[in-house]
């Protein structure tokens, strides 16, 4: 693990010593589908086995969730009032210490959440040499503010970044990747695929797709995109972004 971390085979989900790292479970996301006319049964206990499992997996004993526990962007609403701590009374049975970063849908969590389950600085935490933030930040600016730490790599979430592929029959294949890239200097950068399967994605390597959250991160220069290298979950490098797209 000499980068500070270590990606897990056939998970979005990555090591830094002995914490397990997760992102974006965006608990509650059936209920918005729900009032779309889309009867999604409740995802909540099948990402719990997945978590569960992956402690097993990989004998994690701490756990860090890097934002977007929640689904609705302000206080929690509907399923999120009992699937949340019911969710999270689980993980804390399982790790010695759990902690979150929030993200921009994590409004009002401390209100679901265990007293047990460490709240943690928005800015995000520095584990293994590796800085961890959710991504609706600016992370040029919360850099700044750690000068005198040594970051060797960021890692951040919000994204949910994925490829799409196109056949020659013009079937399209959507991929969660992670992405990686640079910083200006030696700092890499790593853009984690959600958790949870269901949530949408973004199409990093479309760029009539790529959202204008996405572009005004690309313009702070945290990451120069079309450079950047993506890997399937697999681990299988695909290639540069720029010259996979569509």
């Amino acid at each position: 693990m000499r980068s500070g971390y270590k990606l897990i085979k056939g998970e979005p989900a990555l090591l830094a010593g002995e914490t397990l790292v997760i992102a974006d479970t965006h608990i509650g996301y059936e209920g918005e589908i729900r009032l779309k006319g889309i009867k999604l049964p409740s995802l909540t206990k099948r990402i719990l086995a997945r978590v569960l499992s992956l402690a097993e997996k990989t004998s994690a004993r701490r756990l860090l969730i890097l934002g977007d526990l929640k689904h609705t962007v302000y206080g929690p609403r509907g399923l999120e009032w009992m699937d949340i701590p019911a969710f999270m009374r689980k993980i804390i049975e399982k790790f010695d210490w759990v902690g979150v970063v929030p993200g921009n849908h994590d409004g009002d969590l401390y209100t679901v959440l265990p007293e047990e389950v460490e709240l943690m600085d928005p800015d995000g935490v520095l584990l293994n040499g590796v800085f961890f933030t959710h991504g609706h930040k600016r992370v040029d600016t919360i850099l700044k503010k750690r000068r005198g730490e040594t970051v060797k790599t960021v890692v951040v979430g919000h994204f949910h970044p994925a490829v799409e592929l196109v056949d020659d029959l013009g079937y399209r294949y959507v991929i969660p990747v992670w992405v990686k890239g640079r910083l200006s200097g030696a700092v890499e950068i790593l853009l984690m695929p959600a958790f949870n399967e269901n949530i949408g994605k973004l199409m990093v390597n479309n760029p009539e797709r790529i959202s204008e959250e996405l572009r005004g991160f690309l313009k702070t220069g945290s990451i120069n995109l079309q450079e950047a290298e993506a890997y399937s979950l697999d681990l299988v490098f695909l290639g540069k972004i720029g010259d996979m797209e569509t």
